[in-house]
């Protein structure tokens, strides 16, 4: 086995390694051969390369200074709310399942659904710890950068889902993932196993039940078999005070379909890694974000699509609006690899600001090494259409109104196909209330 270091190139990260030091006998799997090592050769590799600064490429519009200002405390549990079921959707009859800070609670666990398996990764370790080993960290890229590291090497626990071949859920699967410790690290870990054939839909729900501060740092990974359809929704409504670096990665085998949905509200500062790699032929993935800021906000969103088989499609769209002094980025890649022909890939990211004072640095990307390939990528930036304004309030809509009615029709291509109806409703509730209300929050950086 690896052996830890006992100095660390980049000095914020002695703190994490003391806590390893501290904790590592002490989480899941800590008997598991494979995984014991896995995480010790994650936190080597943290202590020896550190944290992302701003002269690396894609972290150079975010600064880290607020994040790393202080050193955060791994969760330990117990800080469970008397009733975590008041956290969720309003109105969404779905299956829920409640992770708080970052352990699954069995109090509130799924109803039966056949087909359908949720299981925490503690006892998915214990029962069969070699599924896990051929899944986790092979589409996620361990070690893309420190906070990856650091999930890898300190989560406590997480959630596996798999849905059986062939099988479709009919109700919303929504992982309430609850931060409850204040100024706490947390580091959920979420595996879903999509099998061949299957269809169905996932809301990730990551919402404070504090006003405090904190880091929240998860991974998910995603598997679709040849046929799979999932549908993936993230909701980040954090504490204005909470940090938050989280990344999804999924993997499209044959004819298969993955719609992302990310919305972002909360936070003081947010990092948001999406990447998607289309393996077989025929798979498709529409990735759709919305991000709606105030105060001093700042949201990253740092997605990358990867065409490495022919036909296959994808459809990118990102819609922000910013407000006060709060700041947004967007970098975006498509990369076809050669051979991938017949590819269609389309990208954009619009932005509207409010404010002076706000702030999009938007950087889309294309890198096509085939031929016989569709692509196109863009980006706008904008303020409100003053004669709009003006025209609502000629038809006696006040100026508060008129402006609400021409941002919710900019975000609204990316809400218009959300269903169910709850669901959409409760997302476009919190883009209002964000406008509404703009609060001061911590500076981002």
């Amino acid at each position: 086995m690896q052996a830890l270091p006992d100095a660390c190139a980049d000095p914020r990260t002695r703190p994490y390694l003391e806590q390893f030091r501290d904790v590592h006998e002490t989480l899941s799997g800590a008997g598991v051969e494979w995984l014991a090592r896995s995480r010790v050769s994650s936190m080597a590799h943290l202590c020896s390369g550190g944290f992302p600064t701003q002269r690396d490429e894609d972290w150079k519009y975010t600064p880290l200074r607020s994040v790393m200002a202080h050193p955060f405390s791994l969760a330990v549990g117990g800080h469970v709310p008397d009733d975590p079921d008041r956290y969720g959707v309003p109105g969404l009859d779905s299956l829920r399942v409640a992770c708080i800070d970052g352990i699954l609670d069995s109090r509130c666990a799924p109803c039966p659904a056949a087909g359908l398996s949720v299981q925490s990764f503690s006892d998915m370790l214990a029962r069969n710890p070699d599924q896990l080993k051929s899944c986790m960290g092979k589409v996620s890229g361990a070690r893309s950068h420190g906070f990856v590291l650091l999930n890898e090497a300190l989560h406590r626990d997480g959630v596996v889902i798999e849905i059986a071949p062939r099988v479709r859920i009919d109700r919303p699967v929504e992982l309430l993932m609850l931060s409850c410790e204040d100024s706490a690290l947390v580091l959920p870990r979420i595996l879903i196993i999509a099998s061949e054939g299957c269809r169905v839909e996932i809301v990730e729900h990551q919402v404070s039940a504090h006003a405090g501060s904190g880091l929240y740092c998860g991974m998910t990974e995603m598997y679709l078999e040849p046929g799979a359809h999932v549908k993936y929704s993230v909701i980040q409504n954090q504490s204005r005070s909470a940090y938050q670096v989280s990344g999804a990665w999924a993997e499209l085998a044959e004819n298969s379909r993955l719609d992302c949905r990310t919305v972002s509200v909360g936070g003081a500062l947010t990092r948001n890694d999406l990447a998607v790699n289309l393996t077989g032929p025929g798979a498709h993935c529409d990735m759709l974000g919305a991000y709606c800021l105030s105060g001093r906000q700042h949201v990253d969103n740092h997605t990358t699509v990867v065409h490495g088989a022919e036909n296959c499609t994808s459809n990118e769209l990102y819609k922000g609006v910013l407000d006060d002094r709060s700041r947004g980025v967007f970098h975006g890649r498509i990369r076809v690899e050669e051979g991938a022909r017949k590819t269609d890939a389309q990208q954009a990211n619009n932005t509207l600001l409010l404010s002076r004072g706000a702030e999009i640095d938007t950087k889309p990307q294309l890198e096509i090494y085939a031929d016989d390939v569709k692509c196109s990528h863009g980006a706008t930036v904008g303020q409100l259409d003053d004669k709009a304004l003006f025209y609502l309030q000629t038809r006696g809509i006040d100026p508060a109104a008129a402006r609400s009615m021409l941002i919710s029709a900019f975000v609204g291509e990316v809400l218009q196909s959300v269903e169910p109806q709850p669901l959409h409703d409760y997302l476009c509730a919190l883009l209002d209330e964000q406008l509404s209300d703009p609060g001061t929050g911590e500076p981002g950086p």
